[in-house]
């Protein structure tokens, strides 16, 4: 993937917002199993705050929560879904600049790192977790859906403005 052109300063800020916000909602979740303690806060900030590099290395950050999102399934159960590796799969999936490498690679690893947390799930649970696989399928499904149909969105207005160039230029 190559990196989106020069991002503002206003674009910088945004993503450090919201890569603390992730993290705030995340710890929020984090409490709620009661579980908190250093290393689950270490790696909730592991599975949100490289949200902040998602223009530079939108793979590598959906890497890095999603690891990092497993890891904390394992010794936590965090109440709802694993917001970092949510919200960076859908930046991988808007991504223009994309190649059809990197969107295999993409979907392989959201697939093992689902199997994953449905591991981590079931032994710390010793239950198939059933609600939380659907929910989960649900949820980074959508996620890649509406990063995907962004992506779509921006690729067609982008084609409608070169025609009308096009055509301003013929007439």
């Amino acid at each position: 993937m190559t990196v989106e052109s020069h991002p503002s300063r206003f674009d910088l800020v945004g993503d450090a917002a919201l890569a603390v916000a992730v993290f705030a909602a995340s710890l929020a979740l984090l409490a709620a199993d009661d579980t908190v303690d250093a290393v689950g806060v270490v790696l909730t900030a592991f599975a949100s705050l490289p949200l902040v590099a998602r223009r530079s290395a939108p793979l590598g950050v959906f890497f890095l929560t999603g690891a990092a999102s497993v890891a904390l399934r394992s010794i936590a159960a965090p109440a709802g879904p694993p917001l970092g590796p949510t919200i960076a799969l859908y930046f991988v999936a808007a991504r223009t600049d994309v190649s059809p490498r990197d969107v295999r690679l993409a979907l392989a690893f959201a697939v093992a790192l689902l199997a994953g947390h449905v591991a981590a799930t079931a032994l710390s649970a010793d239950v198939f977790p059933g609600t939380p696989v659907a929910f989960g399928v649900v949820v980074w499904g959508a996620a890649w859906l509406a990063g995907d149909r962004a992506r779509l969105r921006r690729e067609r207005m982008a084609e409608l403005e070169q025609r009308a160039l096009r055509a301003e230029r013929e007439a």
